[in-house]
């Protein structure tokens, strides 16, 4: 009887501080871009759109809605703009879905106020803060992480401070630093900076060739 009781206290103490989890899927028309500050890399992902959760943790997910929809009488891609969710882990399982768009009107309204909803598998939607990610400079996509560091940093309605990294952005007024030595860039905003900065990156035909479609553009 003994050995009963303290068996059942050791397992109340041991259930009692343990992090239970779900797991995170989507709907067919959202990606991640992004788990809790990490490109979301198939690391992250257990199979080819979720991941676990913890019920004790916040989480912060980008996310980007791709529909194919009526364009006239073509269709077209529509890809939103990156947005973030962040949310409460639980230790249900959660989908992360949204509305399915049919046309450009449909995309159109989407983009000006997007709308991402998680639920548990038993229907509860979750509560969420959502913003949209502002991307700069040039190849914002590739410099999504860095962007929404900046914004955790910020402090902004939908940030995690946690997920804020230290490590330097894309692109400092008036300052970058590269592997070949200390390059400095001049510019009013990001993107010229960063032009500046992947121009002396390149190797001198890249730089002839970049200056000839420049020509052309004119």
């Amino acid at each position: 009887m003994k050995f009963r009781v303290a068996a059942l206290a050791a397992a109340a103490l041991l259930s009692s501080s343990v992090s239970f989890a779900g797991v995170v899927t989507t709907s067919s028309n959202v990606d991640f871009l992004a788990i809790d500050g990490q490109k979301a890399a198939k690391s992250l992902l257990k199979s080819s759109n979720s991941f676990n959760v913890a019920d004790t943790q916040t989480h912060q997910v980008v996310v980007r809605v791709s529909e194919i929809i009526k364009s006239g009488s073509d269709r077209s891609l529509f890809e939103s703009n990156p947005i973030i969710v962040t949310f409460q882990g639980t230790n249900e399982d959660l989908v992360i879905s949204a509305p399915h768009l049919e046309n450009e009107r449909d995309a159109q309204s989407f983009n000006q106020t997007p709308k991402i909803v998680v639920k548990t598998a038993s229907g509860k939607e979750i509560a969420t803060k959502q913003d949209v990610l502002k991307q700069e400079g040039f190849l914002p996509n590739a410099n999504l992480v860095e962007n929404l560091s900046e914004y955790n940093a910020a402090g902004e309605k939908a940030s995690v401070a946690a997920f804020a990294s230290s490590t330097m952005p894309a692109a400092v007024p008036g300052f970058a630093k590269a592997q070949k030595g200390k390059i400095t860039v001049q510019g009013e905003n990001v993107a010229e900076q960063q032009l500046q900065y992947w121009f002396q990156q390149a190797d001198k035909d890249t730089q002839a060739r970049f200056l000839d479609w420049v020509k052309k553009q004119r």
